[in-house]
């Protein structure tokens, strides 16, 4: 453990570093930045460390490899002064845990942060040993130092192959928020030769971390950009030192220098009441604090912008228009509801929908919109805020319950049903666990939320949600199993899930509880008959198995003699070739017009991506269903299919659904393509049944 450390004369002093040897790609400026601090290790016995002076940031300590600078002051037991960086006005800078200083340091200025001043007491041991290092130290001495810790550079290694290390010039405004594979962010880099050449420079640019981007001309330069971003927070700048061909590959630059600032990360958030995807908002300019409009608080929201999918304006927006209403209380439309509760005050973001008709507005001219995306940036300019649930007393939750509970009701009647359900659920939030109420109240509550259960079940209903449905009956018909309107929507529930038997059960059940009830009694010959329907169908499915096994020798010898083929002269059905595959692609659609779907994807078959080629697919004939409700006509389901006959050499393929004949031209699903394998499926047929995904049907 005995560390020799030749001293080394700077000026007319002594100085604790070795001679300075040749450290590669070591970084520049004044940071002490990094991103994660492991658990300190103890000192040893013969390293003490009393603290002096705090520091304000305890929790970041340098890593091995981080070049530190540090100002302190040497004395030996009896207090003579051997060496002092203070009494030259200069701090040494050395690379902590390389063997550059004694022990002692390394060891106990690793357990330091920036701005620390503290005293290290370093037995022999860890110092100059039992020779000392004459005529300064002597033999066996014992060294104390007072150092204090100004700064550091961290070089962290990032693929731990020396081949790319990262020096923090600038440190991040929020250290604990990084960004991750698929993380949108806006970033500048520029790179440059080891004598300051410039090879490349890209200003404010916006890339999605993993993804091959075209600012980024060297996929290698991509790589090590990809990896330092993980590690980096907001307003960040790092150096990435690399070494000869790390990056450019035989582009004869040498080692290269990587300049590269993080300006902003990208958070997008599904802002929708159902989190399904259609409204999606991403912050382009983070707001202040944590706090968010909560429902029935007063926002004021500012719309800068309305664009459409590719980016042109909507032609009736005519902005800016500032907005001014209470939150999730429907005085605007449900796509602004939604993101308004998730938006920080200053806060920019770009909210882009997927249905027309949850960004419907008058007040921004787009009462009548109707193209499959558009895009809005908005701002929240304030909110007033508004008494947090928990500081309320148990009769004002009460009453904030109940009014929250009324504009539910009149957003049901208004047919929003999604912000109706979100606001059903917040009166849930809002008295919570009622079992500290008085009694009054807790029989209130009791009543109340029952209502609710309810009140969520024909919304989950009318959003064809009948499995939710039923979760919400059957809490209730738990606590009052004569609930007739609970048993009513169970019915409904179980019907649209095609379980009639328990469709039956509860609305008989219903008539005995109350005969002349209109709806139980309008909705059960339907029932029944869509029970007979399907009854008849396991009928002829089981004759068809029994006919199949036989039911003894002499049945079946009487058969083969009745069944026996006659002759005839049409050529018999080929089999199936053991290499093919007959693939069935059904997607459900229905058309507004005159347009006709098509299949396309990787296989030569349906076009190797080419539209033009795409297999066309043909509209099944609509199926009879019986009425879901009180006499009301189900929904119409809309069936495109094509059978195409693949290869299984194939293997996993992609495809996606096109529509043509649309007066706007052709549309082709957004988002994640469709998968199918193939593989061991030769000689057997394949059923795909999709749905569309992105705007369009």
């Amino acid at each position: 453990l005995v560390q020799t450390v030749e001293f080394v004369r700077s000026g007319t002093a002594f100085g604790l570093c070795r001679p300075p040897r040749e450290m590669s790609d070591q970084g520049a400026g004044s940071g002490d930045e990094f991103d994660y601090t492991p658990p300190v290790v103890p000192l040893p016995d013969g390293v003490q460390k009393d603290v002096i002076v705090e520091s304000k940031t305890p929790w970041r300590k340098p890593q091995p490899g981080d070049k530190v600078k540090v100002h302190y002051v040497g004395t030996l037991e009896d207090g003579t002064l051997f060496d002092s960086s203070r009494e030259r006005g200069a701090p040494i800078e050395f690379t902590l845990d390389r063997g550059e200083v004694i022990k002692g340091w390394d060891l106990g200025i690793a357990t330091m942060s920036k701005g620390e001043t503290s005293k290290l007491t370093i037995q022999p041991e860890y110092a100059y040993g039992e020779e000392g290092q004459p005529p300064t130290i002597p033999p066996s001495a014992v060294l104390i130092f007072e150092v204090e810790l100004i700064s550091w550079i961290a070089n962290d290694d990032l693929f731990g192959d020396e081949g790319c290390l990262k020096s923090t010039t600038k440190e991040g405004s929020d250290p604990w928020n990084n960004p991750s594979k698929g993380s949108e962010v806006r970033l500048t880099f520029k790179t440059t030769t080891k004598n300051g050449t410039l090879i490349e420079e890209r200003f404010e640019i916006d890339y999605i971390i993993g993804n091959q981007s075209t600012d980024v001309k060297d996929p290698d330069v991509a790589r090590v950009i990809d990896k330092a971003l993980k590690k980096m927070s907001r307003e960040e700048t790092c150096v990435l030192k690399c070494t000869k061909d790390y990056v450019y590959k035989g582009a004869g630059h040498g080692a290269v220098a990587i300049e590269l600032t993080l300006h902003e990360i990208y958070n997008t958030t599904d802002v929708s009441f159902l989190k399904d995807g259609t409204v999606m908002k991403k912050c382009i300019k983070e707001g202040e604090g944590h706090e968010h409009p909560d429902d029935g608080n007063s926002v004021h929201l500012r719309v800068t912008a309305a664009r459409d999918g590719s980016g042109a304006d909507l032609p009736r927006f005519k902005g800016p228009v500032d907005l001014k209403f209470r939150c999730c209380e429907g005085e605007v439309c449900d796509a602004i509801e939604g993101a308004s509760r998730e938006l920080k005050r200053g806060e920019k973001a770009l909210l882009t929908c997927m249905v027309p008709w949850k960004i419907r507005e008058a007040k921004l001219g787009l009462k009548d919109v109707d193209v499959p995306k558009v895009v809005l940036e908005l701002e929240l300019v304030d909110f007033v805020k508004g008494k947090d649930v928990w500081a309320r007393t148990d009769e004002d939750k009460v009453e904030l319950a109940l009014n929250r509970k009324e504009t539910a009701t009149e957003l049901f009647k208004a047919k929003r049903f999604e912000m109706a359900l979100d606001k059903y659920k917040k009166v849930l939030d809002t008295i919570g666990s009622h079992d500290g109420f008085h009694e009054d109240l807790k029989k209130g509550c009791a009543v109340l939320k029952r209502t609710i259960e309810l009140n969520k079940a024909a919304c989950y209903l009318q959003l064809n949600d009948p499995t939710s449905a039923l979760t919400s009956c059957n809490i209730v018909l738990r606590e009052d199993r004569n609930n007739l309107k609970a048993l009513f929507r169970r019915a409904k529930a179980h019907h649209a899930r095609t379980e009639h038997i328990e469709a039956a059960a509860d609305l008989e059940r219903l008539l005995e509880l109350e005969p002349s009830n209109s709806e139980a009694k309008a909705l059960l010959p339907h029932v029944r008959r869509a029970q007979k329907i399907a009854d008849k169908a396991s009928r002829n499915t089981f004759a068809k198995m029994c006919e199949g096994f036989g039911s003894g020798r002499i049945d079946f010898e009487e058969r083969k003699k009745k069944e026996e083929p006659q002759p005839t002269n049409e050529p018999e059905e080929p089999e199936q070739d053991p290499e093919i595959v007959r693939v069935s692609f059904k997607i459900e659609y229905k058309p507004e017009g005159e347009e006709k779907l098509y299949v396309v994807g990787t296989p030569e078959e349906i076009g190797n991506w080419d539209t033009s080629k795409a297999v066309a697919m043909e509209k099944l004939p609509l199926k009879w269903e019986p009425p879901t409700g009180s006499g009301k006509a189900p929904p119409e389901h809309h069936f495109w299919e094509a059978v195409i006959e693949l290869p299984q050499s194939l293997g996993r393929f992609e495809y996606q659904y096109v529509m043509k004949g649309l007066p706007q031209g052709d549309r082709q699903e957004e988002g994640s393509k469709h998968k199918c394998d193939l593989t061991g499926m030769g000689g057997s047929r394949v059923r795909c049944a999709d749905s569309w995904r992105g705007p369009g049907a």
